[in-house]
């Protein structure tokens, strides 16, 4: 692996990127941007969709203690009910405010309102919104707005 993880580090293919695409890195990135070593956070990934967190909804159907087993699977454990907290908050937020991801990115008017609307979610910081729009290709924020 490289020394800063890439989407397709992780088997994500943001060239053509599909709503399971962009879920997948706001996942990815939302893990990275904590002070948790690469590694850790690309193994908490890949255990959260393993166990089935294919999409923000899925979020709302595992409880706050469940989770943070999950994500001591993947040994992501030092901050575990941070982030168990957080990825419910900003999941269910997500869901409540756009309806996915997909729709969050292309329907931004701009890069920084989509880095304004991440940010608005409690535990994704400005270093979190730059790790997941650094990496999506021109032409997709705003694509339907």
């Amino acid at each position: 692996m490289a020394d800063n993880l890439q989407p397709t580090d992780l088997d994500i293919d943001l060239n053509e990127p599909t709503p399971q695409a962009l879920y997948r890195w706001l996942l990815a990135s939302i893990l990275f941007g904590r002070p948790v070593q690469q590694q850790v956070s690309a193994a908490t990934y890949r255990v959260l969709i393993e166990r089935g967190f294919t999409s923000p909804a899925t979020f709302a159907e595992v409880g706050r203690e469940n989770l943070r087993r999950i994500l001591d699977e993947g040994h992501y454990a030092r901050i575990d009910y941070v982030m168990a907290d957080e990825l419910h908050d900003v999941m269910g937020g997500i869901v409540s405010d756009h309806g996915s991801v997909n729709r969050l990115v292309r329907t931004s008017k701009d890069v920084a309102a989509l880095r304004q609307a991440l940010t608005a979610y409690k535990g994704v910081g400005a270093k979190t919104a730059d790790i997941f729009v650094r990496q999506l290709p021109v032409g997709v924020i705003g694509a339907d707005a």
